[in-house]
């Protein structure tokens, strides 16, 4: 009997040295964001952070603050990062503590940081590396232009630069910025606020291209009477064109036209054909400045155009007709033109109108030729505003169109305007509006996952999941749908020509969201819809209210916005994000087919409420 209890004394001791490590090693974290490595940028917010832990049910703090966890462990937080120096680098880290069954479990994940841009320091004279000096890449501009130069060092100092070694110094201005906004924050959460400090040091200054140069380095010198002086060389070197000899590009051809921009990496402009000729004024790095007019100017990569042999004759072309065509479906407009000449469309709503620019062009026009089969275009107007620039007005009789594209044939450029779309017939007071229209729908993402859910969930697989239903629920109606994918990738610079190889009606490109760290998504999270072109706000409206009518989540917005997949000018395209892959809550709706049918059936009633109203 002793011998016994012995052995069972012996078990408990066993049991009770060896069951808190064996359930410690049991305690696992799965964090899908932030990954650790990634490099984190510092910019006055919290980070949030997203993923689960096991077994279910266990508790967690991150860097000491109690985090809610759902039953199945997944999790959402927003919390700062724990600062602290390695050896003279700034490093980040997460600290996460995990309980479950009265044992601790502490993991914490490192990350590389990014500081945001600060005032340099005054009490050591120094060039601050956080801010890109200016030329930053080397340039090619035409004698007369401006080159500017910028530099960011202590404060308070007297800085100065010379151009190629010359004893001509040039002055540079002390001038500061005001850190007050966040973009992500500004775009998605709180707004222009959060931020509030002013950045000093930051010298401006530019110089007037007088002669010719060659590989002509600037060279910034800073003076402090408290500190002494130092000097350094723009990382760009400036060059000059030939003086007596325009230099002319002309735009290679590609299935995605040209994107010319306000300025490198800048916002967009318009969009070029191939074949047309511009006349290179400066060169900046990769970009060229392309002149339009006068004093207009556009910016495009070096690698989408080709250098037009010396001699090649400045852009100049003129315009004799407007001539107008109706066919089924669209009414065309074509340009007369001499030769091909870049050209922007803006559409105003009120009157509903087109206005296209043509540059490099002056007008010899005595003839505009209606084709009175329709009556949908009520009047073509057109002015020479400026010199090279020709204005066009399209006036419609329509209270809107469904969409239009542009294209040269040979030296006419093509306008081709969508009417929209006729009504189907009914009984009485009863009619489908749906039944055999045309739609595309993009599921969006693959070949990359899209956002992932802290369950780890794919966002392709849901919108792809979405986009089957609501094809089904089309279908059933009598619309005729196709998928710009479903079982393989597809690029996303290719799927504009995929929707438009099935000439829709309308293309809606299927998402669901996250938001960009320093936007806290416990806050800012919802339902929105996203268009680019007026012809679309009509319908990205109607399927915004259904949104926020159906799916009983917060209403995130309704956004103009820059976005590849709704700016496909054929159609009426729109991109839609119902819910957010990253709210724990929200992903865990998404994984059920009721949900997505909720999110369908809220498109489907939108398109139908869109054609009952808008079809002709």
């Amino acid at each position: 009997m002793k011998i016994f209890l012995g052995y069972i004394l012996l078990a408990l001791v066993v049991i009770s040295k060896f069951t808190p490590a064996q359930e410690k090693d049991n305690i696992s974290l799965n964090l899908i964001e932030p990954l650790p490595g990634r490099q984190l940028e510092l910019n006055g917010k919290p980070f949030y952070i997203i993923g689960t832990v096991s077994p279910a049910g266990s508790k967690l703090k991150i860097n000491g603050k109690e985090i809610q966890v759902d039953e199945d462990g997944a999790f959402l937080a927003y919390s700062d990062i724990i600062l602290f120096n390695d050896n003279g680098v700034t490093i980040g880290k997460l600290l996460f503590n995990i309980s479950y069954g009265g044992v601790d479990k502490e993991i914490d994940k490192t990350y590389p940081v990014k500081q945001i841009v600060r005032t340099t320091p005054a009490n050591k004279l120094e060039f601050d590396k956080s801010w890109q000096t200016l030329p930053s890449e080397n340039q090619t501009v035409k004698i007369g232009n401006n080159v500017k130069v910028e530099v960011k060092a202590t404060p308070n100092s007297k800085v100065y630069f010379n151009v190629g070694g010359s004893d001509e110094n040039y002055p540079m201005h002390e001038t500061s910025i005001v850190n007050n906004y966040i973009w992500g924050d500004a775009v998605f959460g709180e707004g222009f606020k959060g931020l509030s400090d002013t950045v000093k040091g930051i010298y401006a200054g530019s110089f007037n291209v007088t002669k010719e140069l060659k590989d002509s380095e600037i060279k910034i010198t800073a003076v402090n009477d408290a500190l002494g002086t130092i000097t350094e060389t723009a990382p760009g070197k400036i060059s000059t064109f030939n003086s007596s000899i325009p230099e002319i590009v002309k735009t290679k051809s590609y299935p995605n036209l040209i994107i010319g921009r306000y300025g490198p990496d800048l916002g967009y402009k318009l969009f070029l054909d191939g074949g047309i000729n511009l006349e290179a004024i400066n060169q900046l790095g990769s970009w060229l400045e392309c002149r339009l007019s006068g004093d207009e100017t556009v910016f495009i990569p070096e690698a989408d155009v080709n250098i037009m042999p010396e001699g090649t004759p400045l852009p100049d072309a003129s315009i004799y007709i407007l001539r107008t065509e109706d066919s089924a479906g669209f009414v065309n407009v074509d340009f007369g033109l001499s030769g091909r000449c870049p050209y922007k469309i803006i559409e105003h709503e009120n009157p509903q109108s087109i206005e296209v620019l043509v540059y490099n062009v002056t007008s010899n026009i005595d003839w505009v030729f209606y084709d009175r089969k329709s009556s949908f275009i009520k009047q073509i107007k057109w002015d020479q505003p400026k010199d090279n620039v020709l204005k066009v007005m399209v006036y419609l009789n329509e209270k809107t169109h469904w969409g239009y594209s542009a294209n040269y044939d040979g030296n006419v450029l093509n306008l081709k305007i969508k009417k929209p779309a006729k009504r189907n017939s009914g009984f009485l007071f009863w009619s489908n509006q749906l039944k055999d229209r045309v739609i595309v729908l993009d599921p969006g993402h693959n070949p990359d996952t899209g956002a992932i859910g802290p369950r780890g969930t794919r966002e392709r697989d849901m919108n792809l999941q979405i986009s089957m239903q609501l094809k089904e629920m089309l279908e059933d109606a009598g619309a005729k749908v196709f998928l710009t994918h479903t079982t393989g990738p597809l690029p996303l610079r290719e799927r504009k020509e995929r929707v438009n190889s099935f000439n829709p009606e309308i293309s809606i490109s299927i998402h669901n969201n996250a938001v960009p760290q320093g936007v806290d998504p416990i806050k800012h999270n919802g339902c929105s819809v996203y268009y680019y072109y007026p012809q679309s706000l009509p319908l990205a409206e109607l399927i915004h209210r259904n949104f926020v009518k159906g799916l009983g989540l917060k209403d995130f917005g309704l956004y103009w916005d820059n976005l590849y997949m709704s700016r496909i000018p054929e159609s009426i395209s729109l991109l839609v994000e119902p819910a957010f892959m990253i709210i724990p809550a929200q992903e865990k709706l998404l994984l059920t087919y009721e949900f997505r049918e909720k999110i369908a059936r809220s498109i489907f009633n939108a398109l139908k409420e869109f054609y009952e109203e808008y079809s002709q």
